[in-house]
């Protein structure tokens, strides 16, 4: 059996090209993985215990690779903004740009989030993907700027509209095919104007309501909820 340390690394990078490169599901396989690793079937077993745990630890690997990327930009945007908060537009760009750069990228590891939905909606065991829901440290640093660059809302709130905003760039990154129907026209290569598009959406969502211009910062889910019941 195949203990070596190494071994480990050899399986994550022979999994996330197989998957890249797979055509459909049954490209994706303990013995194509060990086959491109040069290892044998039982390490799969000694290192991960299954392939999908296999997946699952490829995807934590890919999607740290995506995190830190998107950080390095919104750093960017802080420091060129320094010493004050960096425009709202420029935030917005930092947390969605990865995502739909990689998407529209063909060399890129986007097809490992791609299988990563597929498994998690065939698994019998969700605790095994319990690790990546939870891995959210990066939203909040988003979430903290968010919140200095729209004072209005209350944390809660700006939790809602990142989350909203995820879901914007989710529906053009995985669902690019349903809005071309939609839309009648295709969605285009140009990440960087694929990017602005989104932007000038998700940003509307972080205005300043009209009803709260000059009042102060706008109350939050709680305090309208109470007033709603008045």
């Amino acid at each position: 059996m195949d203990h070596c340390p190494d071994t480990r690394t050899r399986l994550l990078d022979a999994a996330e090209k197989v998957i890249c490169e797979a055509r459909g599901s049954l490209d994706i396989s303990v013995r194509r993985i060990v086959a491109e690793a040069g290892s044998n079937v039982s390490s799969v077993s000694y290192h991960f215990e299954s392939l999908e745990k296999l997946g699952v630890a490829t995807v934590d690997r890919v999607y740290r690779r995506l995190n830190a990327e998107r950080l390095a930009e919104l750093q960017e945007a802080i420091a060129r903004a320094a010493p004050r908060t960096p425009p709202l537009p420029e935030i917005i760009r930092a947390l969605i740009g990865t995502s739909v750069r990689w998407r529209l990228d063909p060399d890129s590891a986007y097809p490992v989030f791609v299988y990563l939905s597929r498994l998690s909606s065939l698994s019998d065991h969700p605790q095994n993907f319990a690790p990546l829901i939870r891995n959210v440290e990066h939203h909040r640093i988003f979430a903290d700027y968010l919140g200095r660059a729209a004072p209005w809302f209350a944390r809660t709130e700006i939790a809602w509209r990142l989350n909203a905003a995820l879901g914007v760039r989710s529906q053009f990154t995985r669902q690019a095919e349903r809005w071309e129907v939609l839309a009648g026209a295709p969605m285009g290569g140009d990440a960087e104007q694929v990017i602005s598009d989104l932007c000038d959406i998700i940003v509307a969502m972080f205005a300043r309501p009209e009803r709260f211009r000059g009042a102060g910062t706008a109350p939050g889910r709680s305090e309208r909820a109470r007033s709603n019941t008045v």
